[in-house]
């Protein structure tokens, strides 16, 4: 488990710590770097792990352009480095300095000072891949940052016979992996099933999409984005379930989801995290958030989950810890955090007040 990421001259960073929990949610305004803390995570631990070759990759596909974008615009005066992430872990504590080559500036060089982290980390992105005819297979352990081969996973996970934990079993009538995802699913978004087939001679997933209504199932094509962004999700969770010390990143889980289903959402990554698993969330969904916390209080482990609430002052990035109460109430509502529908009532009422005089 990942306990603390530090960062020094890194984007928005000067100098920022942040403490994470089983069960860490970031959130707050658009450009306050929440997106930053998470590529700080990603760039870290791909390179404590000797996975990092290019930035596109370490930052799951994102197009980042010369490494110089990554040091703070205001930066504090370093010795040998031109910013530093360090990561604190449960196995010790480790930093990375990068330096960017002044003869050749595309090139980053990294130095990693301290122990070993084991953790393995999935990443989904918020772009992921909507609804598709097929999807692309791939020999990779891991979940693509987009997405995209959430269908073969499941295959192979049912080939390799794969099994989550049975405590958190969706459907006790299998174990089979394919049918908890699909039961998941279920209670998340409701009336849906599917069928995955992988071609490996063209190394291509076919996925359909069925509801009880429905004599046969039909391409993603046909159904709306919310299934087809909702499946990676719950295919990681589960598959992270199945491995040992995991971290699972995951930024606008609430995308193309009904508010009753983003409230689902929040309360299956709330199970995962009690499976084991690390959850890191990136959100701007307060039903999120709402269905983490009913969750984590009714399964009575609200001290392992926090909310990280990011906002823009004059003094730079300020970072919120706020605390979940055993009755799932937060420690503090600080202004700018999901108070928006009380602002926008008020208005109405005052409108509702004007036109009433008239």
């Amino acid at each position: 488990m990942i306990q603390e990421i530090r960062m020094t001259n890194f984007k928005c960073f000067v100098e920022q710590s942040l403490t994470l929990s089983e069960m860490t949610v970031f959130a707050g305004a658009n450009a306050a770097g929440k997106s930053s803390a998470i590529q700080a995570l990603l760039l870290a631990t791909a390179q404590m792990r000797g996975k990092t070759r290019t930035l596109e990759e370490a930052f799951g596909d994102v197009q980042v352009g010369a490494p110089q974008v990554l040091v703070s615009q205001t930066p504090k005066e370093l010795e040998d480095a031109s910013f530093i992430l360090g990561i604190t872990g449960k196995n010790g504590s480790l930093d990375v300095k990068y330096s960017i080559d002044k003869l050749q500036p595309l090139k980053l060089h990294a130095k990693t000072c301290g122990g070993d982290l084991p953790d393995t980390v999935f990443y989904l992105n918020a772009e992921r891949v909507g609804s598709r005819i097929s999807y692309p297979a791939s020999m990779e352990d891991s979940i693509a940052s987009d997405g995209s081969n959430a269908a073969y996973l499941i295959d192979r996970a049912d080939i390799e016979q794969r099994r989550i934990p049975v405590e958190f079993a969706a459907d006790n009538s299998s174990e089979k992996f394919s049918v908890q995802v699909e039961q998941w699913m279920k209670a998340i978004l409701g009336d849906v099933n599917f069928s995955v087939s992988t071609n490996l001679e063209v190394a291509m997933t076919d996925i359909r999409y069925g509801n009880s209504l429905t004599e046969k199932r039909v391409l993603p094509t046909m159904t709306g984005f919310g299934i087809s962004y909702i499946l990676p999700i719950v295919t990681a969770g589960l598959w992270c379930m199945a491995e040992e010390d995991s971290v699972l990143i995951i930024e606008n889980p609430e995308a193309h989801l009904h508010p009753m289903a983003q409230s689902q959402m929040g309360k299956f990554l709330q199970i995962v995290s009690s499976a084991g698993v690390q959850v890191i969330v990136e959100t701007h969904s307060e039903h999120i958030i709402d269905g983490a916390r009913i969750q984590a209080a009714l399964m009575g482990r609200t001290d392992k989950m926090k909310i990280d609430f990011f906002s823009i002052s004059e003094d730079g990035i300020k970072v919120r810890d706020i605390k979940v109460n055993r009755d799932g109430e937060l420690s503090e509502w600080p202004q700018g955090f999901f108070d928006q529908k009380s602002q926008d009532l008020r208005e109405l009422f005052q409108i509702r007040r004007q036109n009433a005089g008239k």
